[in-house]
């Protein structure tokens, strides 16, 4: 009788601890400081060796919480859920109850550790399921029967405490992520430093960020104490996985082995700016990571949208003052040198001024298809020139690319400075788009304000024979243009005059003429060659016979007569210069 009353002492006892105990789990900050509370008091009232509390998470189990001696199989966790007995969370069990699982991987860890007595009780409640707790001891030691049921209403304490705790981390996670918030929309409205972004986020997940431009070289970053100095190792990296991994295996990035990174885009609407990329070893990719991210990327691109309005600000007054330069309209600018100044621009010394030309001939593409991909690649060459070029000033003029270079960075060769910027430009559209034709021309040097028009001027001529003469080698400069420089000083209204007089019947014709044009052309740049003026054109030598008589015919001209041709050869050449604009005159006559 006494036995039993002794019993029921123990028990009711180890209830009232279990009681207090449940009261006392609300009080904690966090749900580790709770579980830990519970392995150490338990250890201390049951005179346990151990103590640990195992979770359930993504179908493992882990030890969350552990008091007392530490013994070998702990470290074989985390184990797989589907591997251990369900009966670990249903109800309280005891060593010799879970003898009988036979395939229970949690069972076999403590029967091959010969821990003679332990037992287990589930950490739910009716909605959730959370693990279990274990209690060992090093000796056989009598457990009571009567305990199953106790044990089973404080896990139910314990779930509800786990629960309240997670909540109250969620609403902190929340709290944490306004504030977070807040401070970065701060920084952009009063700041103007991506880094104070980049410091912000860094702190925020105590992890590395690294901000990259979309040629991905580093805008920003700020890396961990324990990462300092490690930013060219980190950016070896990054390139591997933006870049190499999708592209080719042939090549591993040795340094920072242990590291894993991930990396998510900063763009907005049809802008890409560049690369967020963070060390996310050990992160736990939880739904307020996540959040964080894309608060970060989201200021990241408010800011890069801020810079790029300032940047289009800018560049529009530049355009605009270097577009009167180019128009000689000195007179509509108040302060010249200020403006050349602001946009670091030394306007005295010697320059000369290019133009960019693309012309799409992609067939299967519709005028507004053509635009938008001509802008784009517009865009890209202004972008890869400012990179590689980047003393030259670029400028929008009439759908084109103005280029304005220093005579000073050419040292002497210019033709060969000009030949390497259209050999990258050539390269940099074929990346685009393969059907595009690109034209370079270049206008003499400047010496003084006015001769920016002039130059450019002689870039405009240049580019019209070019477009005509020189179509297959797409680049040439004004000042070896020989006869065509000299051309290029006649007024417009004199050279239409001359146009239309010599070879008018050929471009009067609404286009039926124009191949009579093209094979007179042809046959004076051959000296009348027969042979060689119907091999280029691809016909047989009875059709050009033909074309030539109907030639004199619509000119009143003998082709045999120098004088004659010297006249044909002239006004093709003004017409090559001048171009459509005096095609059009020439139509008014």
């Amino acid at each position: 009788m006494k036995k039993e009353q002794k019993k029921e002492n123990i028990v009711k006892k180890l209830e009232r601890h279990l009681k207090s105990t449940s009261r006392q789990l609300v009080q904690f900050d966090s749900e580790e400081e709770t579980l830990q509370y519970i392995s150490d008091s338990f250890r201390e009232k049951l005179s346990a060796d151990f103590v640990g509390i195992v979770v359930k998470s993504d179908g493992q189990l882990t030890v969350k919480s552990w008091s007392g001696a530490k013994r070998a199989f702990i470290n074989a966790f985390p184990l797989n859920v589907d591997q251990c007995s369900p009966n670990l969370f249903l109800s309280s069990l005891t060593h010799e109850q879970l003898a009988r699982e036979k395939n229970c991987a949690f069972t076999k860890l403590l029967q091959d550790e010969k821990i003679p007595t332990w037992f287990t009780f589930p950490l739910k409640n009716e909605l959730n399921l959370f693990g279990f707790c274990i209690i060992g001891y090093f000796q056989k030691v009598m457990l009571f029967e009567e305990m199953e049921s106790v044990f089973d209403e404080f896990g139910k304490d314990v779930a509800i405490a786990m629960l309240f705790q997670r909540e109250k981390q969620h609403k902190h996670k929340l709290h944490q992520l306004l504030l977070y918030q807040q401070t970065l929309v701060k920084e952009t409205i009063h700041g103007s430093s991506i880094d104070e972004i980049t410091e912000t986020l860094n702190q925020a997940l105590n992890k590395s960020v690294i901000l990259l431009d979309r040629f991905l070289r580093p805008i920003s970053y700020k890396l961990s104490p324990e990462d300092e100095g490690l930013l060219d190792e980190y950016l070896e990296l990054a390139t591997y996985e933006i870049v190499q991994k999708r592209a080719s295996k042939a090549w591993n990035p040795s340094a920072l082995s242990g590291k894993t990174i991930a990396y998510w885009t900063i763009d907005v609407g049809g802008d890409f700016f560049g690369y967020l990329v963070l060390d996310v070893s050990n992160a736990k990719m939880d739904d307020y990571f996540r959040l964080t991210i894309d608060v970060a990327r989201n200021i990241y691109s408010i800011q890069f949208m801020k810079q790029k309005i300032i940047l289009d600000t800018k560049e529009q007054v530049r355009d605009s003052f270097i577009n009167k330069i180019l128009s000689n309209h000195l007179d509509e600018i108040e302060n010249v040198y200020q403006y050349a100044n602001l946009f670091r621009w030394d306007i005295e010394r010697p320059h000369y001024v290019a133009i960019l030309s693309l012309t799409i001939l992609d067939e299967k593409l519709d005028i507004l298809e053509q635009e938008s991909c001509k802008s784009r690649i517009l865009e890209k060459l202004k972008t890869n020139l400012s990179n590689y070029f980047p003393e030259v000033f670029i400028v929008n003029k009439e759908g084109d690319i103005v280029l304005i270079a220093p005579a000073s960075s050419m040292n002497g060769q210019v033709k060969s400075y000009w030949s390497k910027m259209y050999e990258n430009l050539k390269k940099w559209v074929k990346n685009e788009c393969e059907k595009v034709l690109v034209l370079l021309a270049v206008g003499g040097k400047t010496n003084q304000i006015p001769d920016y028009s002039v130059s450019y001027l002689q870039a405009k001529k240049c580019l019209n024979v070019v477009k005509s003469r020189f179509n297959d080698a797409g680049f040439a400069l004004f000042d070896e243009l020989g006869a065509y420089a000299l051309l290029h000083e006649i007024d417009g209204e004199i050279a239409s005059i001359f146009i239309q007089d010599h070879i008018g019947p050929l471009l009067n014709s609404e286009g039926k003429n124009m191949d009579l044009l093209q094979t007179l052309q042809v046959y004076l740049s051959h000296n009348g060659n027969m042979k060689e003026t119907a091999n280029e054109l691809f016909i047989h030598r009875s059709t050009l016979q033909y074309r030539l008589e109907k030639i004199e015919d619509l000119l009143q001209v003998d082709l045999n007569n120098a004088e004659h041709r010297f006249n044909l050869n002239m006004a093709i050449k003004l017409y090559n210069l001048f171009g459509n604009e005096i095609h059009v005159q020439s139509l008014k006559l």
